[in-house]
């Protein structure tokens, strides 16, 4: 695969991937995951799986759609690849019994729903998700630039609000009913995708390409609304993205061609390498030497 993915777990027993990713080719990938409650925030492509041999395919080609199922007991999985696909997903694993006993737990009665759903053997259940979590969802695939203490609190915050949504999706029909109206309205995912066409320009252009100006009217939006789509989607301003992914770009550069600090700086639009270095390492908690050295 190539593109951006990231792996973290957090103090409350979740496990985040997220990814945003073109497949290269055409494979198979097995192996092992512990019992788990997943939820997956599809907001582009199609994931093919199978866990010890139910199938699973969470397809969101047409629009962005929410998943959550349970996996009981550690189980194998088999991942199908597809040379071609595009994925843009965040993927939550929350522990079994942590859901079940710490969660449910307290009030068996009352998620009577849920609790029979999450033990009748690997199922999964789809749902729109809001306006909300999609927008939290693209914030953990481009998290926030922050100290690395702040960033794992950032992306627990936004995992568990995720989570409480796909629960409350499968709690009963009302809840399902009233979150697919609220994203099935216009504006919501015209923002949605308004917030992606402003990420994947910036990704896509040229820096001299990335004034506020020319991202503006390349996307056909006035600068005022591009800075309100995107902040409210990225929880940071649109040259704080710049910055960000100039900087990934040089991490990248310098990890996989070999390029010098002083290249990598330049790359990122800096003149003083020191300057470079307090970035970075403000950015991704390692210093540009740390990183080269991997």
């Amino acid at each position: 695969m190539s593109g951006r993915m990231s792996f973290s777990d957090t103090p409350s027993f979740l496990d985040i991937h997220t990814s945003d990713t073109m497949e290269m080719k055409d494979a198979v990938a097995s192996y092992e995951v512990g019992a788990a409650v997943k939820v997956a925030i599809v907001l582009k492509g199609r994931l093919q799986a199978d866990f010890d041999g139910v199938p699973i395919d969470l397809d969101a080609r047409d629009h962005p759609v929410g998943f959550i199922w349970a996996v009981p007991r550690p189980s194998m999985v088999r991942r199908y690849i597809h040379k071609g696909s595009e994925i843009s997903k965040v993927m939550i694993s929350a522990h079994y019994d942590w859901v079940v006993q710490q969660l449910l737990g307290k009030s068996p009665a009352r998620y009577r729903e849920i609790m029979d759903f999450f033990t009748s053997g690997t199922s999964v259940r789809s749902w729109q998700p809001s306006r909300r979590v999609l927008a939290l969802a693209d914030q953990l695939i481009y998290p926030h630039a922050s100290d690395p203490i702040v960033r794992e609190l950032y992306e627990e915050s936004r995992g568990l609000e995720i989570l409480a949504e796909a629960l409350s999706a499968i709690q009963s029909s009302t809840a399902n009913t009233l979150v697919a109206q609220e994203v099935s309205e216009p504006d919501a995912l015209d923002r949605h995708y308004r917030a992606r066409e402003i990420r994947n320009y910036i990704l896509e252009s040229a820096p001299d390409q990335q004034t506020l100006s020319t991202i503006a009217t390349a996307i056909g939006i006035s600068v005022a609304s591009m800075q309100r789509i995107f902040k409210d989607a990225y929880g940071m301003t649109v040259k704080d993205f710049i910055r960000e992914s100039r900087l990934v770009a040089a991490r990248d550069a310098m990890e996989k061609d070999g390029i010098t600090i002083a290249q990598a700086a330049w790359m990122a639009g800096y003149k003083s390498p020191a300057n470079f270095a307090t970035a970075f390492k403000r950015v991704f908690g390692i210093t540009p030497s740390e990183a080269r050295d991997r």
